[in-house]
């Protein structure tokens, strides 16, 4: 039951993690263009079906990778189950021998009854394999039963709420295999790179950056735990979003440990920082640090500061491990369609 309802639990988050920050990385309202003066106003409308991908992805895995490493309790639940169910029997044999031992002693006048039932419980049949055989077919047979009662009441649901889904099969999706968000075409360019705020007091922090199709720089803050430097792969950097899968097992719950499950599974794979690449301009920095570059994104005011301004600046300063790589980001940003890049005034070769 514990297993249960700590796949419930994963479940339920996955649910949470799913629609719970589907606002993250959207921005109201607008048009499509190449190149616009960011002085006045800002592309509106911008959704980046890539996150939503990635955490489809991610869920799905996640929830794979944990029913995999709770099939093994699971095992062991049923081993458990299998032994305890044939101590029972063996038992419950010894003592109705005994019994009925007993009772032949006091009605040795009744021989015709007695005889009988000794005998059929001396040769009742107890060898593991069939014990266990009766066991898988009882379970087998209480979960069909359960099954076909499901099964039921999903068509009558399906019936009046989903006519337009009438005649489809349950088999219908096919059987396939989800694979890494990073080989999604719906994405450009991932790279794991050093990114500070503006001011004096602000420090580098390892970052993941993916540049999606839809024109979107996602960032995604590094556990400190991890053992990554600037330039790692973003594979491995990926890897380490998601928190090894613990599962309860029974010396666990017998000697009393408790699992934390305070922090949901999926909190490193929200975008720590969304930026609208058509909104944005993307700056080399000068010779004197050739390894870092800018990106300034114009963000349209809501609330009362409409009444001042109609556009405010987000600043970004980001570093690669070295001039080549800084280059390829940038450049990759550049192919993003509608980011506007503000050439550097020094060579630009390498």
């Amino acid at each position: 039951m514990i297993l249960v309802h700590r796949l419930d639990t994963y479940y339920s988050k996955s649910l949470c993690f799913s629609g719970s920050t589907s606002t993250s990385s959207s921005r109201p309202g607008g048009v499509n263009v190449s190149a616009l003066d960011l002085t006045t106003c800002a592309v509106k409308g911008c959704t980046d079906v890539w996150v939503e991908e990635m955490r489809y992805r991610m869920a799905v895995a996640f929830l794979s990778s944990v029913w995999e490493k709770c099939s093994s309790e699971l095992s062991k639940l049923f081993l458990t189950m299998k032994d305890e169910e044939c101590n029972r029997r063996n038992q419950i044999k010894e003592l109705m021998t005994k019994a009925a031992q007993h009772q032949a002693c006091l009605w040795r006048g009744l021989p015709s009854i007695v005889d009988p039932v000794l005998k059929e419980l001396i040769e009742w049949p107890m060898e593991r394999k069939l014990v266990e055989d009766d066991v898988q077919f009882s379970i087998r047979e209480r979960a069909q039963a359960i099954q076909r009662d499901e099964s039921d009441k999903k068509s009558c649901d399906t019936k009046s709420n989903a006519s337009g889904f009438i005649g489809a099969c349950e088999g219908d999706g096919g059987d396939f295999e989800l694979s890494s968000p990073l080989v999604s075409d719906l994405m450009c360019k991932a790279k794991v790179l050093e990114k500070r705020s503006p001011g004096m007091m602000s420090s580098w922090k390892l970052s993941l950056a993916v540049i999606t199709s839809d024109s979107f720089l996602q960032l995604f803050e590094l556990p400190p735990s991890c053992k990554l430097q600037i330039g790692s792969a973003p594979e491995i950097a990926f890897q380490n979003l998601i928190p090894p899968v613990v599962v309860p097992t029974m010396e666990g719950v017998r000697a009393g440990i408790k699992f934390s499950s305070s922090k949901y599974w999926f909190d490193n794979l929200v975008p720590s920082e969304s930026f609208a690449l058509p909104n944005c301009t993307v700056s080399l920095k000068e010779e004197r640090n050739p390894l870092s570059f800018e990106i300034v994104e114009t963000i349209l005011t809501t609330g009362a500061s409409k009444m001042f301004t109609k556009t405010v600046n987000r600043k970004m300063q980001f570093r690669a491990v070295s001039r080549e790589e800084t280059i390829d980001f940038v450049e990759a940003s550049r192919r993003s369609k509608g980011c506007v890049i503000k050439q550097p005034t020094i060579d630009m070769k390498v």
